[in-house]
């Protein structure tokens, strides 16, 4: 098992000098979170280079923050809500627009900051209980999809 501290190491020789400024940290209400994940990950074969603070995080107003992984098979975010809530209600539609794809996002449990994330690229979202990972890269949904033991229809996804 990658520990947090070895993941700590590995970040800083393995992230870029821009990366370096956003690096999530020990102070982060997400860190151990975030770094459970990514030692997840780590024992399921990815190689996490960096985890970084997210831009994401202020998508919704119920979650705690967010967290941009840099792996050896691609990047995603991850947004993490205080345990007891889980992501489990969330509802996403995709709309096909001219220029991308823009999301729409419901749900029971968790009021919304924003309600909409616009991309030109389509998006994958995977539901693991208390996070939300957000990711435009296939192969990389289906390598999650297997690590983190989750349906092939757990995507989260209304078309």
């Amino acid at each position: 098992m990658i520990g947090c501290a070895a993941l700590l190491r590995a970040q800083v020789t393995e992230c870029s000098p821009e990366d370096i400024a956003t690096l999530l940290q020990p102070t982060d209400a997400v860190y151990s979170d975030a770094m459970e994940l990514g030692s997840t990950l780590g024992e399921h074969g990815f190689a996490i280079r960096c985890i970084l603070v997210s831009k994401l995080g202020g998508l919704f107003k119920a979650v705690q923050g967010a967290a941009l992984y840099r792996t050896d098979r691609g990047d995603f975010d991850a947004l993490f809500l205080p345990a007891p809530q889980t992501f489990a209600e969330l509802k996403i539609v995709e709309h096909q627009k001219k220029n991308g794809f823009a999301y729409t996002f419901s749900g029971k449990s968790t009021s919304w900051a924003i309600n909409r994330l616009e991309s030109e690229r389509r998006e994958y979202f995977l539901k693991h209980a208390t996070q939300l990972l957000i990711l435009s890269d296939e192969q990389l949904r289906r390598k999650l999809q297997d690590a983190l033991s989750l349906p092939a229809e757990d995507t989260a996804l209304l078309r």
